[in-house]
């Protein structure tokens, strides 16, 4: 069978007759939906502007050593008779707490030598790391000041800082490693990093004649690289050590970002949305109507 069908007129099939502007106007409308969808979805996603401040970091690059052989287990290095290794652990911690702008690296040696942390300007990380420490743990009970020292030096190899130092610390004489004191030193002369050596020497071990420390060795060491030699008998001398040295050069190591704050924007594609969904719903309504 045939189906129905019906004719009717339309003002299309005039010939050379323009589309009105609202039937031009019309696609529009579609145009407008998918812009405020988009806004809509936009505005879910929780848009943030995030207010940042740039802070220049300016200080020096530090390597600490620290000597943890058995005979850091020696007492009367402080108030309560602690040990030698429990005085240098405070005093390290305070001093890393106290840096603004300075990297620092830890490296401990005994027998052989461990990195524990890189540079770094995160100093409670490097403080937290320093408080579990134990003589004769991890690294051995003999004394490789060399090992050390070479370690140290390559936690500063590729500082970019004009001003890079190693600080080392011990309270023996070099016994095991296969790297030597006065090797180390002339590899810290060639990278450009000043060596400052402190001599943990108890007051009672001077009186008796009984210098556990190599301390013409630690003095050259230093020296060499143009830096100094320290002795520290307890744990107040110790710090005041670790005070001079921290008042060294500063230079320029770079930029870090401190992210401030962070506000929603949220608000303004929501807004947009709705009305540009209202606008659509209005004039499809109205002047952009279509009939039937």
């Amino acid at each position: 069978r045939s189906g129905g069908a019906l004719l009717f007129s339309s003002v299309s099939l005039i010939p050379g007759r323009r589309k009105a502007w609202r039937t031009r106007l019309r696609p529009a409308l579609l145009v407008v939906r998918a812009l405020a969808l988009l806004l809509l979805i936009t505005a879910l996603a929780r848009p943030q502007v995030v207010r940042a401040s740039e802070i220049s970091a300016e200080g020096i690059d530090i390597a600490i050593v620290l000597d943890v052989s058995g005979s850091m287990s020696t007492a009367g290095f402080g108030r309560g008779n602690v040990t030698k290794l429990d005085g240098v652990k405070r005093v390290v911690r305070d001093f890393v707490g106290g840096l603004k702008n300075d990297r620092v690296g830890l490296v401990i040696f005994g027998s052989d030598a461990l990195l524990l942390s890189p540079l770094t300007l995160d100093h409670k990380a490097v403080q937290e790391l320093t408080a579990p420490l134990e003589s004769g743990r991890l690294v051995g009970g003999a004394t490789a000041i060399g090992t050390g020292l070479a370690t140290g030096l390559n936690v500063l190899r590729d500082s970019t800082a004009k001003s890079k130092v190693a600080v080392l610390l011990t309270d023996g004489e070099n016994n095991s490693g296969q790297i030597t004191p006065a090797d180390a030193a002339k590899a810290a002369r060639l990278l450009g990093v000043r060596v400052y050596t402190i001599g943990a020497i108890l007051a009672s071990e001077r009186q008796r004649g009984a210098v556990p420390v190599n301390e013409s060795e630690l003095r050259d060491m230093a020296e060499s690289t143009g830096g100094h030699y320290f002795s520290a008998s307890d744990e107040t001398a110790l710090r005041q050590i670790y005070d001079d040295i921290a008042l060294l050069e500063r230079t320029r190591i770079g930029v870090r970002t401190e992210y401030a704050s962070y506000e929603d924007v949220m608000l303004p594609f929501l807004l947009a949305g709705v009305l540009l969904l209202v606008l659509e719903v209005l004039f499809g309504l109205t002047l952009l109507r279509r009939t039937p």
